[in-house]
Protein backbone atom coordinates (compact mmCIF):
# COMPACT_ATOMS: atom_id res chain seq x y z
CA UNK A 1 0.00 0.00 0.00
CA UNK A 2 2.92 2.40 0.97
CA UNK A 3 4.35 1.44 -2.43
CA UNK A 4 1.19 2.77 -4.38
CA UNK A 5 1.35 6.06 -2.05
CA UNK A 6 4.81 6.77 -3.23
CA UNK A 7 4.24 6.44 -6.71
CA UNK A 8 1.23 8.27 -6.98
CA UNK A 9 2.87 11.00 -4.80
CA UNK A 10 6.13 10.57 -7.50
CA UNK A 11 3.34 10.95 -10.59
CA UNK A 12 1.85 14.21 -9.64
CA UNK A 13 5.56 15.30 -8.51
CA UNK A 14 6.61 14.92 -12.09
CA UNK A 15 3.78 15.17 -14.10
CA UNK A 16 1.71 17.58 -12.06
CA UNK A 17 -2.22 17.93 -11.65
CA UNK A 18 -4.76 17.41 -14.37
CA UNK A 19 -4.61 20.70 -16.54
CA UNK A 20 -6.64 23.04 -15.92
CA UNK A 21 -6.31 26.15 -18.83
CA UNK A 22 -5.19 29.76 -17.74
CA UNK A 23 -6.90 32.70 -19.63
CA UNK A 24 -4.23 34.17 -22.05
CA UNK A 25 -2.46 36.92 -21.66
CA UNK A 26 -2.48 38.46 -25.31
CA UNK A 27 -5.55 38.27 -28.08
CA UNK A 28 -3.72 36.21 -31.13
CA UNK A 29 -2.77 38.67 -34.11
CA UNK A 30 -4.68 36.64 -36.30
CA UNK A 31 -8.06 35.76 -34.56
CA UNK A 32 -11.25 35.63 -35.69
CA UNK A 33 -14.52 34.62 -35.51
CA UNK A 34 -17.67 33.54 -37.97
CA UNK A 35 -20.65 32.20 -35.72
CA UNK A 36 -24.20 31.08 -37.39
CA UNK A 37 -26.82 29.89 -35.58
CA UNK A 38 -30.74 29.27 -36.55
CA UNK A 39 -33.45 26.76 -37.33
CA UNK A 40 -33.64 24.29 -39.29
CA UNK A 41 -36.85 26.10 -41.03
CA UNK A 42 -34.87 28.78 -43.03
CA UNK A 43 -38.31 30.86 -42.80
CA UNK A 44 -38.18 30.63 -39.29
CA UNK A 45 -35.02 32.90 -38.99
CA UNK A 46 -30.80 33.07 -38.96
CA UNK A 47 -28.52 34.75 -38.09
CA UNK A 48 -24.65 35.10 -38.85
CA UNK A 49 -21.39 36.85 -37.34
CA UNK A 50 -17.99 37.50 -38.72
CA UNK A 51 -14.93 39.61 -37.23
CA UNK A 52 -12.03 39.73 -38.63
CA UNK A 53 -8.48 40.16 -37.17
CA UNK A 54 -8.80 44.14 -37.23
CA UNK A 55 -12.20 44.20 -35.18
CA UNK A 56 -14.28 44.98 -38.39
CA UNK A 57 -17.66 42.81 -38.00
CA UNK A 58 -20.44 42.44 -40.02
CA UNK A 59 -24.07 40.85 -37.92
CA UNK A 60 -26.59 39.59 -40.54
CA UNK A 61 -30.13 37.80 -40.05
CA UNK A 62 -31.98 36.80 -42.42
CA UNK A 63 -35.77 35.36 -42.57
CA UNK A 64 -37.22 32.94 -45.47
CA UNK A 65 -35.16 32.99 -48.16
CA UNK A 66 -33.90 36.34 -49.35
CA UNK A 67 -35.05 38.87 -46.54
CA UNK A 68 -31.93 39.50 -45.01
CA UNK A 69 -30.76 42.58 -43.04
CA UNK A 70 -27.29 43.69 -42.12
CA UNK A 71 -25.50 45.70 -38.98
CA UNK A 72 -21.61 46.94 -39.15
CA UNK A 73 -19.77 47.63 -36.63
CA UNK A 74 -16.27 47.46 -34.66
CA UNK A 75 -15.23 45.08 -32.20
CA UNK A 76 -12.28 46.04 -29.49
CA UNK A 77 -9.47 44.25 -28.82
CA UNK A 78 -10.78 43.90 -25.26
CA UNK A 79 -14.00 43.10 -26.51
CA UNK A 80 -12.36 39.59 -28.81
CA UNK A 81 -10.04 39.06 -25.92
CA UNK A 82 -13.08 37.62 -24.07
CA UNK A 83 -14.33 35.85 -26.39
CA UNK A 84 -10.69 34.93 -27.08
CA UNK A 85 -10.62 34.02 -23.30
CA UNK A 86 -13.46 31.41 -23.71
CA UNK A 87 -12.29 29.74 -26.85
CA UNK A 88 -9.33 28.95 -24.51
CA UNK A 89 -10.90 28.38 -21.25
CA UNK A 90 -13.21 26.31 -22.72
CA UNK A 91 -10.84 24.02 -24.76
CA UNK A 92 -12.89 25.12 -27.90
CA UNK A 93 -9.89 23.95 -29.92
CA UNK A 94 -9.88 19.83 -28.69
CA UNK A 95 -14.11 19.48 -29.02
CA UNK A 96 -15.57 17.62 -31.02
CA UNK A 97 -16.02 18.87 -35.29
CA UNK A 98 -19.82 17.93 -34.58
CA UNK A 99 -22.40 17.35 -31.92
CA UNK A 100 -25.93 16.21 -32.80
CA UNK A 101 -29.00 14.82 -31.67
CA UNK A 102 -30.45 12.41 -34.88
CA UNK A 103 -33.71 11.59 -32.64
CA UNK A 104 -34.81 15.05 -33.68
CA UNK A 105 -36.16 15.92 -36.64
CA UNK A 106 -36.81 20.04 -36.31
CA UNK A 107 -35.27 22.27 -33.28
CA UNK A 108 -32.34 24.72 -34.45
CA UNK A 109 -28.29 24.14 -35.02
CA UNK A 110 -24.90 26.76 -34.25
CA UNK A 111 -21.69 27.12 -35.46
CA UNK A 112 -18.43 28.33 -34.84
CA UNK A 113 -15.54 28.95 -36.12
CA UNK A 114 -12.53 30.45 -34.62
CA UNK A 115 -9.00 31.37 -36.44
CA UNK A 116 -6.16 32.02 -33.94
CA UNK A 117 -1.98 31.28 -34.07
CA UNK A 118 -2.30 30.00 -37.24
CA UNK A 119 -5.38 27.72 -36.31
CA UNK A 120 -9.00 27.12 -37.47
CA UNK A 121 -11.47 25.16 -35.97
CA UNK A 122 -15.15 24.71 -36.61
CA UNK A 123 -17.49 22.98 -34.53
CA UNK A 124 -21.64 22.29 -35.36
CA UNK A 125 -23.77 21.45 -32.63
CA UNK A 126 -27.63 20.24 -34.78
CA UNK A 127 -30.61 19.91 -31.91
CA UNK A 128 -27.97 19.08 -29.18
CA UNK A 129 -25.92 20.77 -26.58
CA UNK A 130 -22.07 20.85 -25.56
CA UNK A 131 -21.76 23.48 -22.03
CA UNK A 132 -17.65 24.01 -23.51
CA UNK A 133 -19.45 24.90 -27.11
CA UNK A 134 -22.55 27.20 -25.09
CA UNK A 135 -19.93 29.03 -23.46
CA UNK A 136 -18.42 30.35 -26.34
CA UNK A 137 -21.17 30.86 -28.15
CA UNK A 138 -22.74 33.00 -25.09
CA UNK A 139 -19.85 35.15 -25.24
CA UNK A 140 -20.52 35.98 -28.27
CA UNK A 141 -24.42 36.34 -28.30
CA UNK A 142 -23.32 39.15 -24.82
CA UNK A 143 -21.41 41.25 -27.70
CA UNK A 144 -23.95 41.10 -30.58
CA UNK A 145 -26.58 42.28 -28.22
CA UNK A 146 -24.28 44.66 -26.48
CA UNK A 147 -23.89 46.45 -30.01
CA UNK A 148 -26.79 46.36 -31.90
CA UNK A 149 -29.18 46.29 -28.29
CA UNK A 150 -31.77 43.45 -26.80
CA UNK A 151 -33.71 43.34 -30.16
CA UNK A 152 -30.63 41.70 -31.98
CA UNK A 153 -31.77 38.33 -32.38
CA UNK A 154 -35.35 39.19 -33.19
CA UNK A 155 -37.02 40.39 -36.42
CA UNK A 156 -39.33 43.16 -35.82
CA UNK A 157 -36.65 45.63 -37.15
CA UNK A 158 -37.73 44.51 -40.24
CA UNK A 159 -39.78 47.16 -40.92
CA UNK A 160 -37.87 49.72 -40.51
CA UNK A 161 -36.52 48.19 -44.05
CA UNK A 162 -39.76 48.60 -45.75
CA UNK A 163 -39.84 52.10 -47.15
CA UNK A 164 -36.64 51.55 -48.84
CA UNK A 165 -37.21 48.07 -50.04
CA UNK A 166 -40.50 49.04 -51.83
CA UNK A 167 -38.82 51.63 -53.41
CA UNK A 168 -35.68 49.53 -54.65
CA UNK A 169 -38.47 47.11 -55.75
CA UNK A 170 -40.27 48.99 -58.18
CA UNK A 171 -40.93 47.00 -61.12
CA UNK A 172 -39.07 44.20 -60.40
CA UNK A 173 -40.32 40.59 -59.72
CA UNK A 174 -38.18 38.90 -58.01
CA UNK A 175 -38.19 36.43 -55.22
CA UNK A 176 -36.57 38.81 -52.61
CA UNK A 177 -39.09 41.74 -53.57
CA UNK A 178 -42.29 39.38 -53.49
CA UNK A 179 -41.00 38.53 -49.58
CA UNK A 180 -40.57 42.04 -48.80
CA UNK A 181 -43.97 43.04 -50.45
CA UNK A 182 -45.70 40.10 -48.23
CA UNK A 183 -44.06 41.27 -44.74
CA UNK A 184 -44.68 44.63 -45.58
CA UNK A 185 -47.71 44.73 -47.28
CA UNK A 186 -47.58 47.16 -50.14
CA UNK A 187 -50.39 47.98 -51.37
CA UNK A 188 -52.09 46.41 -48.32
CA UNK A 189 -53.75 48.56 -45.36
CA UNK A 190 -51.25 50.31 -43.74
CA UNK A 191 -49.00 48.25 -40.76
CA UNK A 192 -49.83 51.46 -38.72
CA UNK A 193 -53.34 50.80 -38.14
CA UNK A 194 -52.80 47.94 -36.07
CA UNK A 195 -52.32 49.59 -33.11
CA UNK A 196 -53.77 48.17 -29.48
CA UNK A 197 -56.29 50.74 -29.50
CA UNK A 198 -57.50 49.55 -33.14
CA UNK A 199 -57.25 46.06 -32.55
CA UNK A 200 -59.28 46.75 -28.98
CA UNK A 201 -62.46 47.33 -31.22
CA UNK A 202 -64.71 44.40 -31.65
CA UNK A 203 -65.57 45.39 -35.44
CA UNK A 204 -61.99 45.04 -36.16
CA UNK A 205 -60.88 42.11 -34.10
CA UNK A 206 -60.94 39.37 -37.10
CA UNK A 207 -58.84 41.97 -39.05
CA UNK A 208 -56.13 42.28 -36.24
CA UNK A 209 -56.15 38.69 -35.72
CA UNK A 210 -55.48 37.59 -39.50
CA UNK A 211 -52.78 40.72 -39.69
CA UNK A 212 -50.96 38.86 -36.69
CA UNK A 213 -51.39 35.46 -38.29
CA UNK A 214 -49.80 36.90 -41.28
CA UNK A 215 -47.38 39.29 -39.57
CA UNK A 216 -45.04 39.54 -36.74
CA UNK A 217 -46.90 41.40 -33.98
CA UNK A 218 -45.78 43.70 -31.27
CA UNK A 219 -45.90 42.32 -27.51
CA UNK A 220 -48.30 45.54 -27.19
CA UNK A 221 -50.52 44.24 -29.69
CA UNK A 222 -50.31 40.95 -28.86
CA UNK A 223 -50.92 41.64 -25.24
CA UNK A 224 -54.30 43.33 -26.51
CA UNK A 225 -55.75 40.52 -28.46
CA UNK A 226 -54.88 37.87 -25.54
CA UNK A 227 -57.99 39.66 -23.72
CA UNK A 228 -61.44 40.10 -24.70
CA UNK A 229 -62.28 43.27 -26.50
CA UNK A 230 -64.10 46.39 -24.99
CA UNK A 231 -67.06 45.84 -27.24
CA UNK A 232 -67.33 41.92 -26.25
CA UNK A 233 -70.68 42.11 -24.48
CA UNK A 234 -71.16 39.67 -21.71
CA UNK A 235 -75.20 40.08 -21.80
CA UNK A 236 -74.93 39.24 -25.49
CA UNK A 237 -72.00 36.71 -25.89
CA UNK A 238 -71.24 35.11 -29.04
CA UNK A 239 -68.39 33.14 -31.20
CA UNK A 240 -67.57 36.41 -32.82
CA UNK A 241 -63.65 36.83 -32.81
CA UNK A 242 -62.09 37.33 -29.37
CA UNK A 243 -65.05 36.42 -27.31
CA UNK A 244 -64.67 33.07 -27.09
CA UNK A 245 -64.20 33.21 -23.54
CA UNK A 246 -66.99 34.69 -22.90
CA UNK A 247 -69.39 32.76 -25.16
CA UNK A 248 -71.74 30.75 -22.74
CA UNK A 249 -74.01 29.31 -25.86
CA UNK A 250 -71.92 26.96 -27.69
CA UNK A 251 -75.06 26.27 -30.27
CA UNK A 252 -74.31 29.80 -31.96
CA UNK A 253 -72.57 29.03 -34.35
CA UNK A 254 -74.07 27.73 -37.48
CA UNK A 255 -72.47 24.51 -38.35
CA UNK A 256 -72.25 22.64 -34.79
CA UNK A 257 -70.74 23.35 -31.49
CA UNK A 258 -68.54 26.09 -29.85
CA UNK A 259 -64.97 28.54 -30.23
CA UNK A 260 -62.19 27.38 -31.43
CA UNK A 261 -59.61 28.62 -28.43
CA UNK A 262 -56.09 28.72 -30.91
CA UNK A 263 -52.69 30.79 -30.02
CA UNK A 264 -50.46 32.95 -31.96
CA UNK A 265 -46.61 33.72 -30.71
CA UNK A 266 -46.22 36.79 -31.12
CA UNK A 267 -43.90 36.93 -34.25
CA UNK A 268 -46.87 34.88 -35.98
CA UNK A 269 -45.66 31.67 -35.32
CA UNK A 270 -48.25 29.06 -33.57
CA UNK A 271 -47.95 28.49 -30.14
CA UNK A 272 -49.94 26.51 -27.98
CA UNK A 273 -49.04 27.85 -24.10
CA UNK A 274 -49.57 31.57 -25.06
CA UNK A 275 -49.69 34.67 -27.55
CA UNK A 276 -53.18 35.96 -29.04
CA UNK A 277 -56.11 34.51 -29.04
CA UNK A 278 -57.24 33.06 -32.97
CA UNK A 279 -60.10 33.80 -34.97
CA UNK A 280 -62.67 31.94 -33.07
CA UNK A 281 -64.24 29.03 -35.30
CA UNK A 282 -66.81 26.28 -35.56
CA UNK A 283 -65.82 23.03 -35.74
CA UNK A 284 -66.88 19.87 -34.02
CA UNK A 285 -67.21 18.91 -31.01
CA UNK A 286 -64.51 16.55 -30.22
CA UNK A 287 -62.14 19.30 -31.70
CA UNK A 288 -63.74 21.67 -29.54
CA UNK A 289 -62.88 19.40 -26.00
CA UNK A 290 -59.49 19.25 -27.18
CA UNK A 291 -58.80 23.13 -27.34
CA UNK A 292 -60.86 23.94 -24.34
CA UNK A 293 -58.53 22.00 -22.87
CA UNK A 294 -55.34 22.81 -24.17
CA UNK A 295 -56.21 26.39 -23.53
CA UNK A 296 -57.57 26.19 -19.85
CA UNK A 297 -54.87 24.32 -19.35
CA UNK A 298 -52.21 26.66 -21.38
CA UNK A 299 -53.76 30.26 -19.44
CA UNK A 300 -53.54 27.84 -15.99
CA UNK A 301 -49.74 27.13 -16.92
CA UNK A 302 -48.92 30.97 -17.72
CA UNK A 303 -50.55 32.03 -14.28
CA UNK A 304 -48.28 30.23 -11.89
CA UNK A 305 -44.68 31.57 -13.88
CA UNK A 306 -46.04 34.77 -14.57
CA UNK A 307 -44.16 37.15 -12.26
CA UNK A 308 -46.78 39.98 -13.28
CA UNK A 309 -49.73 39.58 -10.04
CA UNK A 310 -52.30 41.42 -11.89
CA UNK A 311 -51.68 39.71 -15.20
CA UNK A 312 -50.87 36.23 -13.25
CA UNK A 313 -54.75 36.67 -11.68
CA UNK A 314 -56.24 37.68 -15.13
CA UNK A 315 -54.64 34.25 -16.58
CA UNK A 316 -56.42 31.85 -14.12
CA UNK A 317 -59.28 34.10 -14.10
CA UNK A 318 -59.19 33.04 -18.07
CA UNK A 319 -58.33 29.53 -17.25
CA UNK A 320 -61.17 28.81 -14.81
CA UNK A 321 -63.72 29.99 -17.18
CA UNK A 322 -62.47 27.73 -20.02
CA UNK A 323 -62.16 25.03 -17.39
CA UNK A 324 -65.80 25.63 -16.67
CA UNK A 325 -66.80 25.34 -20.37
CA UNK A 326 -64.63 22.40 -21.15
CA UNK A 327 -67.02 20.74 -17.88
CA UNK A 328 -69.94 21.39 -18.95
CA UNK A 329 -69.72 20.87 -22.66
CA UNK A 330 -67.02 17.98 -22.47
CA UNK A 331 -67.36 15.95 -18.93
Amino acid sequence: MKKIVLLLALFVLFFGCPFNPEPPKELPEDFEVEYSSGATHLEWGQYSLKIDSKGKAVFEKSIETSMKKSYEFTVTESERKKIYDAVVLNNFFNLNEKYEDPMIMDGGWSKIKITANGNTKTVITVNASNEQFEKVENEIGRLITHKIGEKAFDFTDFVDDCGEKEIACNGKDTIECSEWSYYCAWGENNLEQFSPEYCDLLENRTECIEHCLDEECSEELCETLRFEPLECDSSEPSCEAGCCGKCNNLDSCKETSGCEIAWIHPEGESWQFGGCNNANLCMGSEEICNYLSLSYQGYRYTSLIEENQELASLYAEKSNTLQDLYNAECE
